[in-house]
């Protein structure tokens, strides 16, 4: 009875230390609010150079411009963030960070104006993540700003397919550094959103940044008829459902 007694504990305390080992997965955390790892400044130079919105995609998640050091999952990594146009001269800057979240980082406008052979570039970041200089302004003429000859051509929205877990093939998941600093320059300023708390996200939240499957496509191109989205600078941020 006594070695009966001796192995059934023994057989408890393999249990035990089998759990202990091998312990359950925990969901993912996404953080409302990190420190700044998102470079607005440095962005607002590849958008003007860039022919078209994949070419910004790529560039942010291309380590060696810094632009990007956001880790909103807590896995280590940086985020894959993607590009999403979301009406006439307008950009999303996404970052899903689980199968069914999603994180508005920046909004991107263009606004040309013909008459003076200019165009105005406005990014808005998301404060919790891109630092006190979060609004970056300014002009650029028509020859100098690449991505205007895409956005004034008649052409089908960019809504690249990637989501959490699923990136394209240049892709590379890279350690963040821990000395990121975003920079600045004569075109930044600080402007807070008119957001709500994003623990509890509004419906218009939730439905922000995503689109029904069964949509239709849309178009764009400067002259063409099209909803354009919510007022630039006073959407509010904030954690959005995936559909």
């Amino acid at each position: 009875m006594k070695r009966i007694l001796i192995t059934l504990s023994a057989a408890v305390m393999l249990f035990a230390l089998g759990c202990q080992q091998n312990p359950p997965a925990n969901n993912v955390t996404i953080e409302n609010t990190a420190p700044s790892g998102f470079d607005v400044n440095k962005l607002a130079q590849y958008v003007k150079t860039s022919s078209d919105p994949q070419k910004i995609e790529k560039a942010i998640n291309d380590p060696s411009t810094h632009i990007n050091n956001l880790d909103l999952d807590k896995d280590g990594n940086i985020d894959y963030l993607k590009v999403e146009e979301t009406g006439q001269g307008r950009l999303n800057i996404m970052d899903n960070v689980s199968d069914t979240d999603s994180v508005t980082v920046a909004r991107i406008k263009i606004a040309p104006d013909s008459t003076r052979q200019t165009a105005d570039l406005n990014i808005q970041g998301n404060p919790n993540y891109v630092g006190n200089d979060n609004y970056y302004h300014s002009s650029f003429s028509f020859t100098d700003f690449l991505l205007l000859s895409y956005m004034m051509r008649p052409h089908v929205y960019y809504m690249p397919m990637y989501h959490y877990g699923y990136y394209p093939s240049y892709y590379t998941r890279v350690r963040t550094v821990s000395n990121f600093r975003p920079t600045t320059s004569s075109h930044m300023s600080t402007r807070m959103s008119n957001r709500s708390s994003l623990g509890s996200p509004s419906r218009s939240q939730r439905s922000f940044g995503s689109r029904s499957s069964s949509s239709p496509v849309r178009r764009g191109g400067f002259g063409h008829s099209s909803s354009s989205g919510r007022s630039f600078g006073h959407s509010s941020f904030g954690r959005g459902r995936r559909r």
